[in-house]
C-alpha cells in the first residue's frame, strides 16, 4: 500500500469515527484539545457536557463542533450518552483536559478493524507514584478476574466498535466505567492494548484517589462475580488459607514449647486450610478453562468477531 493509499485509508477511518469529549468544567483546555483533534483530521467531535459551569460549551461551540447534554450524572452517564447517540462506525473516547493527544488517538485507530476494544496504555510520565501504584494494582487484577491483558485499564482514550458497544450493559455511574466496558467488551472479542504518551493535566481533576480507586476496585470485584462467578468464589475459598495456616503454626509451636496439643486449633486449621487449597486449584482451573475459551473463540469464529 503506497503511502497515498494508506493516507485514504487513515482518512476513511476517521471520517468514520465520532471522537467523544466528556466535559465538566474544562475550559483551560477544551479549545486546545478541539483544534488538536481537527488538525489531525478528525472532523466529527461530540462534546458530552455534564453541567459545565464555566466556558466549556461555548468554546466547543464557537469552535464549530457538536454539544449535547449527558442523560445522567457523573463520566458513566456522559459515556453512556455518547454511545446512544453516535451514528457513525466507531466510537472513540479521550479525556479533555489536554493528557491525551490527537496524534496518539491517530495510532491506535487502525487496530479497531480487527479489534473488538483499542485502549491507549499510559506511559507512567505525569502519573504520580501513588496513582501508578493503584492502576498496577486494578490492571493485575482485571487479568486475573477475566485472563486477559487490557495494558491500562482505566485509560481516557479507547475506542470501540460502536454497534458492539450498544449491547453493553452498563450499570455504572462514575471513573469505573471503563472497567466495566473492558471487562464486558472482552466477551465480544479482543482487546489490544498500544502505549501512548500522557500529558500533564489543564484545570483540576475531578478524580478522588482513595474514594475513586476503591470503588474501582470493588466494582472490578462486582464484574468478577457476575463475568467469572468460578474464579470470584475460589478467591474467596483462597482466603482461607490465612488463617488455616495460623491456626496450624499456633498448635505446632505450642506442641513443641510446652508438650501441650491443642486438637481444636489443629483440626481448625487443617479444615481452613484444605478449604483454601481446593479454592486455590479452583482458582487455576477456572483461569485455564477461560484461556482455552479464548483459543477456541480466536480459532473457530470470524476475524470481525474476535
Amino acid at each position: 500500500m503506497s503511502k497515498s493509499e494508506e493516507g485514504n485509508y487513515l482518512q476513511a477511518l476517521k471520517d468514520n469515527t465520532t471522537v467523544v469529549l466528556c466535559t465538566l468544567n474544562e475550559e483551560a483546555a477544551i479549545g486546545d484539545v478541539i483544534d488538536d483533534l481537527k488538525a489531525h483530521g478528525f472532523s466529527k467531535i461530540l462534546v458530552v457536557d455534564g453541567g459545565s459551569k464555566d466556558k466549556t460549551r461555548n468554546i466547543a461551540m464557537s469552535k464549530g463542533v457538536e454539544v449535547i447534554e449527558q442523560v445522567n450524572s457523573g463520566k458513566a452517564g456522559a459515556v453512556i450518552t455518547a454511545i446512544n447517540y453516535v451514528k457513525t462506525q466507531f466510537i472513540a473516547f479521550m479525556d479533555a483536559d489536554r493528557t491525551y493527544y490527537a496524534e496518539d488517538l491517530e495510532k491506535l485507530l487502525p487496530y479497531i478493524r480487527s479489534f473488538v476494544e483499542v485502549i491507549g496504555k499510559r506511559k507512567h510520565y505525569n502519573i504520580t507514584p501513588l496513582h501508578r501504584f493503584g492502576n498496577w494494582i486494578i490492571n493485575k487484577l482485571f487479568s486475573i478476574a477475566f485472563s486477559t491483558n487490557v495494558g491500562d485499564v482505566l485509560s481516557g482514550m479507547y475506542i470501540l466498535r460502536t454497534d458492539l458497544a450498544r449491547k453493553l450493559d452498563l450499570e455504572s455511574r462514575g471513573f469505573e466505567i471503563e472497567v466495566e466496558i473492558a471487562s464486558q467488551m472482552s466477551q465480544f472479542g479482543k482487546i489490544v492494548y498500544k502505549e501512548i504518551n500522557y500529558g500533564e493535566r489543564l484545570g483540576e481533576t475531578k478524580l478522588s484517589s482513595f474514594k475513586d480507586g476503591l470503588k474501582i476496585v470493588l466494582y472490578l470485584f462486582k464484574m468478577m462475580r457476575i463475568q467469572n462467578p468460578v474464579l470470584f468464589l475460589s478467591i474467596l475459598a483462597g482466603l482461607f488459607i490465612l488463617p488455616g495456616l495460623t491456626s496450624l503454626l499456633y498448635a505446632f509451636i505450642v506442641y513443641v514449647s510446652t508438650g501441650i496439643y491443642h486438637s481444636g486449633y489443629a483440626l481448625m486449621g487443617s479444615v481452613l486450610t484444605i478449604v483454601g487449597v481446593q479454592g486455590l486449584l479452583m482458582a487455576g482451573v477456572s483461569s485455564m478453562l477461560k484461556r482455552m475459551e479464548r483459543r477456541i473463540e480466536r480459532t473457530f469464529l470470524p476475524d470481525h468477531q474476535v
